[in-house]
């Protein structure tokens, strides 16, 4: 598999994916306003809550285990087999309590919640086998279906009366089409279970769910504290609103990330490879070169996000949004570190070592809830953003170490140091340009974008290491086109 063209095709794919869903949240946050979103967001908080015991690891234990080549129908049966009867479980579990969801989400959405969750995880279960089968590429194209339908269903429910209704029937809608979608493409047929193949999964499982959970805490746990403080009428002065406008922010962050995940995602399966033929130093080379250009990323969107917060969120959502402008700030510049997370995640957990991975998720998953219950209480929104930065920054200085215990690193520290500069000539010279141009207009915003990225592009690519990469990475596209 080639890695670089894998990584850019999938980047390319989640482009669309991310367009189409960052365009239904422009649509429904300029239709319904934030408050809404402050019920929908929650909701998408318990599907992740509820995602940890029904899957329990499976999914990730399944995609390592056929990423090996041996026994991939076994594998698949015995994974579906497993998950079944906890998703029954849980179901029912929710139903017990359903007055107590009603109450946290401020809507009477149990049965649906149901559905979704058994719909999505049906849905990701075959974006895994995909993935274990090495066909990473196409997983993006599956993944578009759920904002697809969130965007084309929940808008026409909107149009139709059902407010905070249309966006998680969307939801719901867009995760069926992709559960079929994603079947349809599984070329691995279904095996009888067996116990040997149980106990396999299940033992990378017991360490790869700490990492789920770990996953949930960094992508939801602040939305669900939030959440907490205005069901339970805390002493913190937050709104559904609130919450609606600090997962805006998230989901702008989140855009920058596309890149790095994309590598990430490609890079599993692989390494996984190399390292069960012992293949080590193809691994110590591979990772370097896949951290570069997520970092070559991240940098100067912070920079650009730093200038430029308030105004995004005005421009983009709508003036109730501004008061998520620090949240925005805070959180681009955390995507640093999950830009060298996920990479070094992905590859610890590639070499077979979940277990390591696991502990370093338990220390950050105790950091995070701590400071989410202090910080949320005294700075609200703000709070939550800096409690999710400082514990995603202990998970991932604990994943380079433990990654260095096995691995000889050599982290790109020249080209980083030098998109660095780049970035900080950029920001200033967009903050130059803020003076003299009000921001008035989606277009204005675009423009001034634009006018950073050619000031960045033109002063990162004069170090030589830095367009060798660049090289590298835009040859498979030009190979393909041509």
């Amino acid at each position: 598999m080639n890695l670089a063209r894998s990584s850019l095709k999938l980047f390319v794919a989640r482009i669309g994916k991310s367009l189409v869903a960052f365009l239904a949240v422009v649509v429904f946050s300029r239709k319904l306003g934030a408050s809404p979103l402050g019920t929908y967001y929650p909701f998408l908080a318990l599907i992740g809550i509820l995602a940890i015991p029904t899957d329990f690891g499976i999914s990730s234990a399944t995609e390592k285990r056929i990423s090996e080549g041996n026994d991939a129908s076994e594998y698949l049966g015995t994974a579906i087999v497993l998950k079944l009867p906890l998703l029954a479980f849980i179901s029912v579990l929710v139903l017990l309590v359903s007055q107590y969801i009603t109450q946290y989400l401020g809507a009477d959405l149990t049965l649906a919640l149901i559905a979704t969750l058994f719909a999505s995880q049906a849905a990701k279960l075959s974006i895994t086998v995909l993935r274990g089968e090495r066909r990473v590429g196409e997983t993006a194209v599956v993944e578009i279906l759920r904002p697809l339908g969130w965007l084309s269903i929940g808008y026409a429910l909107y149009l139709d009366g059902y407010g905070v209704y249309a966006l998680v029937y969307g939801y719901l809608f867009g995760s069926v089409l992709m559960l079929i979608v994603g079947w349809w493409k599984v070329s691995v047929s279904v095996a009888k279970p067996t116990l040997a193949h149980a106990r396999s999964l299940l033992d990378y499982g017991r360490y790869s769910v700490v990492s789920a959970v770990g996953g949930y805490f960094y992508s939801w746990m602040d939305v669900a504290m939030l959440s907490v403080f205005v069901s339970v009428s805390a002493g913190a002065v937050i709104t559904r609103g609130n919450i609606g406008a600090y997962e805006n922010a998230w989901r702008l962050s989140l855009v920058v990330m596309l890149l790095s995940q994309s590598i990430a995602t490609t890079l599993f399966p692989q390494v996984s490879q190399w390292n069960s033929e012992g293949a080590m130093s193809k691994i110590e080379g591979v990772i370097p070169t896949a951290l570069l250009p997520a970092l070559l990323f991240v940098i100067p969107a912070f920079a650009g996000t730093a200038v430029l917060s308030g105004d995004l969120l005005r421009i983009l959502f709508g003036p109730e949004f501004t008061v998520a402008w620090l949240v925005l700030i805070i959180l681009a510049g955390e995507k640093i570190l999950q830009a060298i997370h996920v990479v070094l995640g992905r590859s610890l957990q590639a070499i077979d070592r979940p277990d390591l991975a696991a502990y370093a998720t338990v220390v950050s998953i105790v950091v995070n809830l701590f400071l989410n219950i202090v910080l949320i209480y005294k700075f609200g929104i703000v709070g939550a953003a800096i409690a999710t930065s400082v514990s995603y920054a202990v998970n991932t200085m604990l994943h380079a170490r433990y990654l260095n215990q096995f691995l000889d690193i050599d982290f790109p520290t020249g080209e980083a140091v030098w998109s660095v500069v780049a970035s900080t000539v950029m920001g200033i010279c967009v903050y130059g340009m803020h003076l003299v141009i009000q921001i008035r207009t989606i277009l204005d915003l675009f423009a001034i974008i634009l006018f950073g990225v050619a000031v960045y592009t033109a002063i990162v690519l004069t170090y030589r290491p830095i367009r060798e990469v660049t090289q590298q990475l835009i040859g498979p596209v030009i190979q393909n086109i041509t």
